[in-house]
């Protein structure tokens, strides 16, 4: 399968540990989700993507941040994370 960003053949299948936490100051007392999907990695250009299985899906939905993340068209902000930009 292609890499959704870069176009590459270069992709490999990873077991991962995942913790996602919830942004901002007002949700320091939220404590992490935990999560151990596949992780997708394009060898070329770093993109990454993984599925959050439906139990933990249910556990991020009820605890919801109450702020929102700087979003983008390509994604996340790129002062929050750096951007990655494939040639």
């Amino acid at each position: 399968m292609l890499c959704r960003w870069c176009a590459s053949g270069k992709r490999k299948q990873f077991v991962s540990e995942i913790a996602i936490h919830f942004s901002g100051l007002e949700n320091l007392d939220k404590p992490s989700v935990f999560v151990f999907p596949t992780v997708f990695v394009c060898l070329n250009c770093g993109f990454s993507h993984f599925t959050v299985p439906d139990t933990e899906l249910v556990l991020l939905a009820e605890s919801a941040p109450t702020s929102q993340p700087s979003i983008t068209k390509k994604g996340v902000h790129p002062k929050l994370f750096g951007s990655r930009d494939c040639a």
